[in-house]
């Protein structure tokens, strides 16, 4: 295809990381559900990209920013909910710990060598209350949902 004629990708990804079949590590999935039922701009693009993000450099490119949806190990109450960017995870300014975020932070630094890394990327993610296998979110994870989306309405509209 010539480039010139490439369709133009929404400036706006926001990508769901996680596995439905080990309970909370499904909040990403729950969210972009949320998310795909409302009726969002065209520059916003929802993307489910299950359990690995080293795949997905091609997804990132032409991106101005990227929000990623996870579950979050922080160390609060299952429920809780965290915003930060990869940068201040790397720094060590933040005790986080994304149940994929090895392979994120890897795919990020590849995708800057290889100049596909979106402008800007920001994580929201949920601390989770049970990852063991099963299907379906605890309470405080599920009562947790609704705010999320409120957070990635506002990151969208910022």
């Amino acid at each position: 295809m010539i480039p010139a004629l490439q369709p133009q990708r929404p400036p706006i990804l926001v990508m769901a990381v996680g596995n439905i079949l080990r309970r909370d590590d499904g909040f990403a999935d729950a969210v972009l559900k949320a998310l795909e039922a409302l009726e969002l701009p065209e520059r916003v693009e929802l993307f489910d990209a299950g359990t690995s993000a080293i795949d997905l450099m091609d997804v990132f490119h032409d991106r101005q920013r990227l929000i990623v949806l996870d579950a979050v190990r922080g160390g609060q109450a299952p429920g809780t909910l965290y915003r930060f960017s990869p940068e201040q995870v790397e720094a060590g300014a933040l005790p986080m710990n994304s149940l994929h975020q090895v392979g994120l932070l890897e795919t990020l630094k590849l995708g800057e060598l290889v100049d596909c890394k979106p402008q800007s990327t920001l994580v929201i993610g949920c601390q989770p209350a049970d990852t063991g296998l099963g299907i379906g979110l605890s309470d405080p994870v599920r009562e947790a949902v609704d705010q999320a989306v409120k957070l990635v309405l506002k990151e969208i509209e910022s």
